[in-house]
């Protein structure tokens, strides 16, 4: 069985993120709004909401919808030589998932992986959990945080198949 320490952000965003006077420093997306104030941004009191209260909802479509799909797969083929199929397009109900499924798909026992530290701890425990060996490439106050290029290059090996500084694949 896969052990993985606990993500301590998350269980200290559990314990403190909606307790008043705690400044969230740890947050990774936007704000939530509610259905009347996103139907608000529009400015048109009469528009349509965003939901189609009529429509059942069911399971869905595993990989997507279809449509959704297909406007990724348009969007992301706007300015390349050759289009992205839409049978390529995966959505994910958020970064987590994509994430696990990119490690599953492409890191094993004997990888090396090499990530960026501080950072969300899914991407380094994950790998390290599949069997991978990982470095952490340690962002340093005195450089302000801003990574060093020659101290990745010393981090790399032969065996090296995924790095996040935001994603990049070694290939042999």
């Amino acid at each position: 069985m896969v052990k993985i320490d606990p993500f301590e952000v998350e269980q200290w965003m559990d314990r403190l993120e909606t307790t008043p006077g705690v400044l969230n420093i740890a947050e990774t997306c936007a704000a939530s709004v509610s259905i009347d104030e996103l139907t608000s941004l529009c400015g048109d009191t009469n528009a349509p909401g965003p939901l189609d209260l009529s429509k059942k909802m069911t399971y869905g479509a595993i990989r997507g919808s279809d449509t959704l799909r297909q406007n990724v797969a348009r969007l992301l083929s706007k300015n390349a030589s050759t289009p992205l199929p839409s049978e390529n397009v995966v959505a994910t109900q958020g970064a987590i998932l994509a994430n696990f499924l990119l490690f599953y798909t492409l890191v094993g026992p004997g990888d090396h992986v090499v990530c960026v530290y501080p950072t969300y701890q899914q991407l380094y425990a994950v790998p390290g959990s599949l069997g991978a060996d990982v470095s952490l490439w340690k962002l340093k106050k005195e450089n302000n945080y801003v990574p060093d290029i020659s101290e990745l290059e010393g981090l790399v090996k032969s065996n090296t198949k995924v790095g996040r500084a935001r994603m990049f694949v070694v290939r042999e």
